[in-house]
């Protein structure tokens, strides 16, 4: 109501007939399928069904069961009571149980799909990183010539370019995981829930440091493995 009026004992119109408001809720928020329980009106049933609706039987009844054990059963129970009533089944019967059967398939798709498209964001990070180093190797094959001609063995080179792909992909992860928590603080300035877990984070900063050792050891090996007489008359 307009200016914060008491709204109980005023009238709202609902399918043009007046109400008188009794009482209001507290705040409840969306429901499991995404329906605004704070924008629902009350009334008797026996009401609607004379006033709104023109009809002597009502088309769904919502029952809450009193543990999620009982879910099945109360199911069970009502589908053969109805039928005793009725004589034949012209209804339907669901329970929360298949609606959290169908949002799991959803975030099993969902989840499915996000790890395709990180798997290959990984894939195109991967193969930028192998770039840079390649061209790191090629402009610094002098440097790499020296090393070796001063004592530095094969492993020695190849542990300081997988060092240099590691700590590169390590920064990557270290910026993506800081923005993912960032941009998680401000949709929840929205009022969007967020919960933070380290297992994903911990998870996504693993992949990236994987990536750089992994897409690093081809342009180290090269490194390693170019000959010291060569690379020193390098220009």
């Amino acid at each position: 109501f307009p200016y914060g009026d008491d709204p109980v004992g005023q009238f709202i119109l609902v399918g043009n007939i007046p109400f008188e408001i009794i009482g209001v809720m507290q705040s409840k928020g969306a429901n499991p399928w995404g329906r605004d329980q704070d924008n629902t009106v009350w009334i008797p049933y026996t009401t609607s069904l004379v006033r709104l609706f023109g009809s002597n039987y009502l088309n769904n009844i919502l029952i809450k069961a009193e543990s999620s054990d009982q879910i099945d059963q109360t199911e069970t129970d009502i589908k053969s009571l109805l039928l005793s009533r009725h004589q034949v089944e012209d209804f339907s019967v669901r329970s929360s149980t298949s609606f959290l059967e169908m949002a799991s398939e959803t975030q099993n798709t969902l989840t499915i799909l996000l790890g395709a498209v990180a798997a290959i964001s990984l894939l195109v990070g991967g193969i930028g990183v192998m770039n840079i180093m390649l061209v790191s190797v090629v402009e610094r094959t002098r440097e790499i010539g020296i090393r070796m001609a001063t004592g530095a063995r094969r492993r020695d080179i190849l542990l300081q370019f997988n060092t240099e792909a590691a700590v590169v992909c390590t920064i990557g992860g270290i910026i993506g995981v800081l923005t993912g928590f960032g941009m998680g603080a401000v949709l929840s300035l929205f009022d969007v829930k967020i919960v933070f877990t380290a297992g994903p984070a911990l998870l996504a900063f693993t992949c990236a440091v994987g990536t750089g050792l992994l897409f690093g050891y081809l342009p180290a090996r090269k490194a390693a493995y170019l000959d010291p007489v060569v690379a020193l008359s390098s220009e």
